[in-house]
């Protein structure tokens, strides 16, 4: 699992860079969700919603490890290559294609309204490689199929996306203006010590009374400050058959919050 975290850690600093030109130029929404983000599997690709004119996402490509325009009929144009450079670096890079656009780069290159933490790793840049994209990218499409899954299953609009904060895969909808339903797959925290697929309920009026959660198949319920819902560690996934156990977590824990 250190590896997956390492990529995860790396990965989440890259797309500050991501989140920054959101935050900058998509519509700001009251949500936050102007600045989140979605991992293409097709493509293998993480862009923003698109801005600016014409329309285009600022996007990573993981496996070229190339930061990239991303036109509205999904032709690239790289911009840089990450190895070898620092977050500054790309950020004055970014920030000069931006510029011969017409769009405001000094509004790109300031920070952020969060912090993430500062994880332990060299100033420098390194490419990533293939078999830490592949864990990566296994792991964050099923979080999107999961997350499809159940807002078909639910009969509601939305898509799984990367909220840069937390930089979890996640989506939010309410039901029948009842419940609240959170999905998504997280990083490693100090809450659960492994990247964790979770789902919690958000009760419209009044509060859930966990004193009648059912067991789950798999995971667990986790009741914390922080924290009050269901979660499965992917270190208890099986490999083959880690969809279905996936399925079933989110399906289980779902029907129960919305009795």
């Amino acid at each position: 699992m250190q590896g997956y975290n390492n990529t995860d850690q790396t990965l989440h600093q890259i797309c500050q860079i991501l989140a920054k030109a959101g935050r900058s130029f998509v519509p700001k929404q009251d949500d936050d969700s102007h600045t989140n983000l979605y991992f293409d599997a097709l493509a293998q690709r993480i862009h923003t919603h698109p801005f600016g004119d014409p329309q285009r996402t600022l996007a990573f490509h993981l496996y070229n490890s190339t930061f990239e325009w991303v036109d509205a009929r999904q032709r690239p144009s790289m911009i840089t290559k990450l190895a070898g450079q620092t977050m500054a670096q790309l950020e004055q890079l970014i920030a000069g294609q931006l510029l011969e656009t017409g769009l405001d780069e000094q509004t790109f290159l300031e920070p952020l309204h969060f912090e993430i933490p500062k994880y332990e790793h060299p100033d420098i840049f390194m490419p990533l490689t293939e078999e830490a994209v592949g864990e990566w990218r296994y792991y964050r499409r099923m979080a999107n199929q999961v997350g499809n899954a159940l807002l078909g299953f639910l009969q509601q609009e939305g898509q799984a996306r990367i909220w840069p904060h937390h930089f979890d895969t996640g989506t939010y909808c309410i039901v029948d203006n009842y419940m609240g339903i959170g999905y998504g797959l997280a990083m490693q925290d100090e809450m659960v010590e492994a990247p964790y697929f979770y789902l919690s309920g958000y009760p419209q009026k009044g509060e859930v009374d966990y004193h009648r959660k059912p067991p789950l198949t798999n995971g667990h319920w986790l009741l914390s400050d922080h924290f009050q819902g269901a979660v499965l560690p992917i270190t208890q996934l099986p490999g083959k058959g880690s969809m279905k156990m996936i399925l079933k977590f989110v399906q289980e824990a779902t029907e129960w919050y919305l009795k």
